[in-house]
């Protein structure tokens, strides 16, 4: 896993995509520090999380486009195949070194609130609260983009395809409202709406992130991006070993 992990760290930055990610990520965000924060000289952060996270939607794929699909596209995932080395390393390894990218930067922007402090009094405590939910939404979100690059050897269809899953996770809690509402009758079917709201409400990410954003430290939500981010990479593991035994 080790070397798995290594080989592709270096890769991201061998090829523009690491600058890419690292670089739209710090400069929208400083963007939204500036109009939120800086300019108003608001101590709150939960707006700049916000908008972050949004920024994850159209910068994650990017990320994880090429981790499997690359390998596909160039035939190299044979060699990884009949390497003497696990599945299960393989893929761990590239989430792990995808994971590192976004460390990289949501510890650059940790600098933010440093210099939101120059200028008054802060709550650190909420900010440290609002970065975790971040990292680990990001950390789900390329485990998502992971399992998309997984089933395809296309770049640009692994990357569209994670964003749009990613989207519709992030307007799920909007389209329960929806549902709930179209069917907000009498009987049976309002059950059913009411039934198909909760399961859709479960994998709303806005409603778990509200949390962090707000400061919020709730064990729930961190339990909910966790236990995705597992599965996510589980399935892809299932996707890899169903493809090596073929």
């Amino acid at each position: 896993m080790a070397a798995i992990f290594k080989r592709e760290l270096k890769a991201y930055f061998k090829s523009p995509i690491g600058y890419i990610f690292i670089g739209l990520c710090i400069l929208v965000a400083a963007v939204f520090f500036w109009i939120g924060n800086l300019a108003y000289g608001l101590a709150n952060m939960g707006t700049f999380f916000s908008n972050v996270g949004v920024v994850y939607i159209i910068v994650i794929p990017i990320l994880t486009m090429r981790s499997m699909a690359e390998e596909r596209k160039s035939r190299t995932d044979q060699l990884l195949m009949t390497a003497p080395v696990r599945t299960s390393d393989i893929v761990i390894g590239k989430f792990l070194a995808a994971v590192a990218v976004l460390t990289i930067t949501c510890v650059v922007m940790l600098l933010f609130p440093f210099i939101l402090r120059l200028y008054g009094e802060i709550a650190l405590g909420e900010i440290v609260i609002g970065f975790l939910g971040l990292y680990l939404m990001g950390v789900m979100f390329i485990s998502i983009g992971i399992l998309m690059s997984t089933l395809t050897e296309n770049q640009v269809i692994a990357a569209v395809s994670t964003g749009a899953v990613l989207l519709l996770l992030w307007f799920m809690e909007s389209i329960a409202g929806q549902v709930s509402s179209s069917m907000a009758t009498t009987g049976a079917l309002a059950v059913i709406g009411q039934i198909a709201a909760s399961i859709l409400n479960f994998f709303a990410v806005t409603a778990r992130f509200a949390d962090f954003t707000q400061g919020i430290f709730n064990l729930v939500p961190i339990f909910y991006f966790l236990s995705l981010a597992f599965l996510f990479v589980f399935l892809s593991i299932r996707v890899v070993e169903r493809r090596r035994w073929r």
